[in-house]
C-alpha cells in the first residue's frame, strides 16, 4: 500500500495538479518512525524523477522549527541555489536566440556575445536587464526584495552588470537568499532593506519555486518530518516547545492550508508521529482552528487518498512497538 500511495500521488499530484500549476500541503503520520521515513523518501524520490526540485528537512535538526523562517532557512540548506540561479541564467541565454553550451566557462556571457556575435555591449546588457526585469520585478508572485536580489546575481552571472560583485558580496547575497542571518546595513548598497522572518517566509518560499521554474524544473516539493518535535520534553522535565510556539507554528500550518490556493507549483509534505494528533494537551486536537481544518468529515469503509491529513498505519495496518525518543529526550505525555 506504501507503494500505492506512493504512485497515487504521484499520478494525482506530481504528474497532475501540481503539475498543472496547483499546489497543496499533506500531513501524513505514523507510530511507526521508519515507516514514515521509507514513504517520504519514495515519494521525495519519485518527485526528484518527476523534474522537481526537491528539500527534505528532518525538524529534530531545525532549532526552533515553530518558526517558518527557520524551516525556510533549513529547506534552502538542502538545495543548490547558485545551481539554480546558474541554470536560469542558461535559460536567460536560450530566451535572447543563443546556445548557453557556445559560451565557454571561462567568459561570461555578455562579453563572449560582444567578442564573438558583434554586439554592442550597452545594448545587449540592456537586452539582458529587460530579460530578468520581465522574469523578476514584473512577476507577481515574486517578492520585491528577492527580485532585487536574484536580479543582480544574475546579472553578474550573465556579465549584464558593468560593477562586478566581489566574492564576500555574492556570498552575502546568497545567504540572504537562503534565509541566513546577515547584517541590514550590508544590505543597504544593494537596495534591500529587508530580510526573511517569521512573516513573509512564505512569499520567500512563493519566489524559491518562481526561481525553480525559470531553471526549468516542474516546481517544488518539501518534504519535512519528525515534527512530533514540538512534544519532546528536555532532560529536566519541561516541554522543549511551550504553548505559545506550539501554537505558532499550528496556526502557520492552518494559514498553509487556508492560503494554498495562492501558490503554485508547490507541494508540501509533513510527516510526524501518531502522538502529534492524539495528546489532548500538547498536540493538533488542542489547536482547534487547525483540528477543525484537517478532520474527517465523512467516515467510510475506503480510505480517502484525496484527504489533506492521512494516517499511515491505518493503510498499512497497526505500527510496529518502536521507541519514541530521538536525541536523549521524550516525546511528552498528558
Amino acid at each position: 500500500m506504501a507503494f500505492s500511495l506512493v504512485q497515487f500521488l504521484k499520478k494525482e499530484y506530481l504528474e497532475g495538479f501540481i503539475k498543472a500549476g496547483g499546489s497543496k500541503i499533506k500531513l501524513y503520520t505514523s507510530g511507526d518512525g521508519e515507516r514514515r521515513a521509507c514513504f517520504l523518501r519514495d515519494l521525495a524520490r519519485e518527485a526528484a524523477e518527476c523534474g522537481y526540485v526537491v528539500a527534505c528537512v528532518d525538524a529534530f535538526s531545525v532549532v526552533k522549527v515553530h518558526l517558518f523562517s527557520n524551516l525556510y532557512q533549513a529547506l534552502t540548506a538542502e538545495l543548490d541555489i547558485d545551481g539554480l540561479m546558474r541554470q536560469y541564467c542558461r535559460r536567460v541565454i536560450a530566451a535572447l536566440g543563443y546556445e548557453p553550451d557556445d559560451v565557454p566557462e571561462d567568459k561570461v556571457f555578455v562579453d563572449w556575445a560582444c567578442e564573438s556575435c558583434e554586439r554592442v555591449p550597452e545594448r545587449l546588457r540592456r537586452e539582458v536587464q529587460e530579460r530578468l526585469e520581465q522574469d523578476l520585478f514584473r512577476n507577481k508572485f515574486v517578492n520585491r526584495s528577492f527580485a532585487t536580489v536574484a536580479l543582480q546575481l544574475a546579472s553578474e552571472i550573465l556579465g549584464a552588470t558593468e560593477r562586478r560583485l566581489t566574492p564576500e558580496d555574492r556570498a552575502l547575497l546568497y545567504a540572504w537568499l537562503r534565509g541566513e542571518p546577515v547584517l541590514l546595513r550590508d544590505l543597504k548598497r544593494f537596495h534591500v532593506f529587508t530580510r526573511v522572518d517569521r512573516y513573509n517566509a512564505r512569499l520567500f518560499l512563493r519566489s524559491l519555486v518562481e526561481l525553480a521554474r525559470f531553471a526549468g524544473y516542474q516546481g517544488l516539493f518539501v518534504a519535512v518530518d519528525n515534527l512530533d518535535v514540538l512534544l519532546v520534553r528536555r532532560e529536566t522535565g519541561r516541554v522543549l516547545y511551550g504553548r505559545a510556539a506550539r501554537e505558532e507554528f499550528y496556526e502557520s500550518v492552518r494559514q498553509f492550508l487556508d492560503e494554498i490556493a495562492t501558490l503554485h507549483h508547490l507541494m508540501i509534505v509533513l510527516g510526524f508521529h501518531n502522538d502529534l494528533v492524539e495528546n489532548p494537551t500538547f498536540g493538533i486536537k488542542s489547536y482547534a482552528a487547525l483540528w477543525l481544518r484537517i478532520q474527517y468529515e465523512i467516515e467510510g469503509t475506503r480510505v480517502n487518498l484525496f484527504r489533506d491529513f492521512l494516517d499511515l498505519d491505518q493503510l498499512l495496518g497497526p505500527a510496529l512497538p518502536s521507541t519514541v525518543q530521538k536525541g536523549g529526550s521524550e516525546v511528552a505525555e498528558s
